[in-house]
């Protein structure tokens, strides 16, 4: 059985104004919507910005289709989104500190993109390796017996 708790108006008043103090540093969302023009997933926070995200770049909804990243629904708290079409909840504060989604998620687009890149010290770095002979084989501690001993094999 649920035990219920007197709350005295004092008590709400002070609840309130802690809420209203956290809102003040700390913006929630207030309306989202996916605009399938330019993909973006555009948020309106309670302090008055609008913030507009690539859907696609974040975890869970890089395969989702138009139709999918149609419905949003705001949490009770604001402080979340969740995509019921492909079952995706999206915390806000990460978003706008640039976090779209878990640490191995995140190091493998980081990992990607860098690996794409192309400036010119990676291209230098890339010379001077294949002037040594390119990248090393792997080598295995597997022993070989030959006639003198023990060589390490290459694969």
């Amino acid at each position: 059985m649920t035990a219920f708790v007197e709350i005295t108006e004092h008590q709400m008043l002070e609840a309130e104004e802690r809420m209203s103090k956290h809102l003040a540093g700390n913006p929630v969302a207030l309306s989202a919507l996916f605009n399938p023009a330019d993909g973006r997933v555009a948020i309106e926070l309670s302090n008055g910005a609008l913030f507009a995200i690539p859907a696609r770049i974040i975890q869970g909804l890089e395969n989702a289709s138009d139709t999918d990243l149609g419905t949003i629904e705001i949490t009770a708290s604001g402080s979340g989104l969740y995509f019921p079409a492909v079952d995706v909840d999206i915390l806000v504060a990460p978003l706008l500190a640039g976090v779209l989604g878990s640490r191995s998620f995140m190091a493998r687009r980081l990992g990607k993109e860098g690996g794409a890149s192309r400036s010119e010290s990676k291209a230098a770095a890339a010379r001077a390796n294949g002037a040594r002979g390119g990248r090393p084989r792997k080598v295995t501690a597997e022993n070989v017996e030959r006639n003198e001993g023990a060589v390490l094999t290459k694969k």
